[in-house]
């Protein structure tokens, strides 16, 4: 059964002042969750000026971040550092606590997604994993290009294993082309757009939308327009639960909210550049 588009959201443009451009997919006010993501920003910007430059905490996520362009520097409270160019992809599972920064070293492109963790794994001890673009799979077919960081598209599968079943791969497609691509019938996903225009089933997007989609284990997408389509298929399993936000911290009840603000004021998380302290 092929896919359709259920509805379309206009993602929010939180930052756009000539040097950075952000686009927030997710949460939005009609909706705050796609399978186990709670989180999407997509960003560009110029200078060395980051986001997430500054040390702060998160806990009860998974902190999944995808540079397409650019370089930057990561260091966290577990003692980690790494260093992620184009193409490259990370983790953090932070469960209970975790206080990281991440240094742009000049302009960049790229996602910061959050996926909120299971009730059973909220309190976990946190993790880091990273992938560089050569161990990240992709495969081509019909004019367009697909890289799968998490789950399964046809017959390739991402090196990411997270904490729900996920899905998440980037698709750009040349003009004029279009493909079917083979995907999870039961997954809850969606769609956003990163670059050019996207036919999905009939609908046509534009960059800045996250489109929904109905059940299927089908998806026909093309590219419309002069100009190579750039976009994200994102989605999984949805986390049973409330999903509770609280600035970094995402949890199921308000108590591990509660519990979360204190262990980091009470240093609980770890430090990083005598933050929080």
């Amino acid at each position: 059964m092929d896919r359709t588009i259920t509805s379309m959201l206009p993602a929010q443009r939180v930052i756009d002042d000539g040097d950075m451009l952000l686009w927030r997919a997710l949460p939005l006010p009609q909706h705050n969750h796609l399978g186990p993501f709670v989180f999407i920003d997509h960003y560009r910007h110029q200078s060395q000026r980051g986001i997430g430059d500054k040390p702060h905490p998160h806990a009860g996520i998974e902190v999944l971040s995808y540079l397409l362009e650019g370089h930057v520097e990561h260091r966290d409270s577990m003692g980690i550092t790494d260093r992620l160019g184009p193409g490259d992809a990370q983790c953090i599972r932070a469960g209970r606590g975790v206080i990281h920064a991440e240094q742009p070293q000049g302009g960049r492109h790229g996602l910061q997604l959050w996926t909120t963790l299971p009730p059973a794994q909220k309190l976990a001890k946190p993790t880091y994993t990273s992938w560089r673009a050569a161990a990240i799979p992709s495969f081509t077919r019909d004019g367009a290009e697909v890289t799968v960081l998490a789950g399964q598209v046809n017959d390739t599968s991402g090196p990411m294993q997270l904490a729900s079943p996920t899905v998440l791969a980037r698709i750009q497609i040349n003009p004029g082309h279009s493909t079917t691509l083979q995907i999870d019938a039961n997954a809850e996903l969606g769609l956003y757009v990163m670059n050019g225009r996207v036919d999905a089933g009939g609908t046509v997007l534009d960059p800045g939308k996250l489109a929904l989609l109905s059940h299927g284990d089908k998806l026909h997408i093309g590219a419309t327009g002069s100009r190579r389509a750039d976009l994200i298929l994102l989605g999984g399993t949805p986390v049973p639960g409330p999903i509770l936000f609280s600035g970094p911290f995402v949890m199921d009840t308000p108590e591990r909210l509660a519990q979360a603000r204190r262990d980091f004021t009470e240093g609980k998380m770890g430090t990083l550049d005598g933050v929080p302290f």
